[in-house]
């Protein structure tokens, strides 16, 4: 049975946060740079937040996924991520924004890195979504199997012309 790809994603956020702490704590022992280790405690931060977000995302009232009977399963997971991935976009276009606007170098850094946290979970999701298909065309590609390849490119397009469409119905 496939697993949601927010799912998937919370694992890995999961993974992560162990990794920086981790980091974190080794950082501290061996007394590195203060800034470098406030650095991993942000970052870890702004993950958690991403993890609050998939929480919320995941654990919504079965209202709202009743109110959408008959919808399979592909299109509410897809319904999901493309939520997730605009809350995410939104919040990056935002501190872009503040970044444009800020004087301070410290700041600057914390807002570049909470961008380029946000863009390496985005594309970690993006990885989930496509990656194995990616990965299976090219495959097939370098094995001159181009019949195979076709079909993949054209389950790529498909899913994509899927999510355009249940964004635009979110929109609404």
């Amino acid at each position: 049975m496939r697993k949601h790809k927010l799912i998937e994603l919370r694992k890995i956020i999961e993974e992560r946060i162990g990794s920086l702490k981790e980091e974190v704590e080794i950082a501290t022992n061996v007394k590195l740079n203060p800034l470098y280790i406030a650095d991993r405690k942000d970052e870890i931060e702004f993950v958690r937040w991403t993890a609050t977000l998939v929480d919320s995302i995941l654990n919504r009232d079965d209202e709202h996924k009743q109110i959408q009977v008959g919808t399979t399963k592909m299109r509410l997971e897809l319904a999901d991520c493309i939520e997730f991935e605009s809350i995410l976009q939104t919040r990056v276009e935002e501190l872009n924004l503040k970044l444009k606007e800020s004087n301070n170098l410290r700041e600057s850094d914390i807002l570049i890195n909470e961008v380029d946290t946000l863009e390496s979970i985005l594309g970690r999701l993006a990885d989930l979504k496509y990656g194995n298909r990616v990965r299976a065309m090219e495959i097939a590609e370098a094995n001159h199997d181009f019949r195979r390849a076709i079909r993949l490119r054209k389950q790529i397009n498909n899913l994509q012309d899927l999510e355009s469409e249940i964004s635009a119905q979110i929109q609404n």
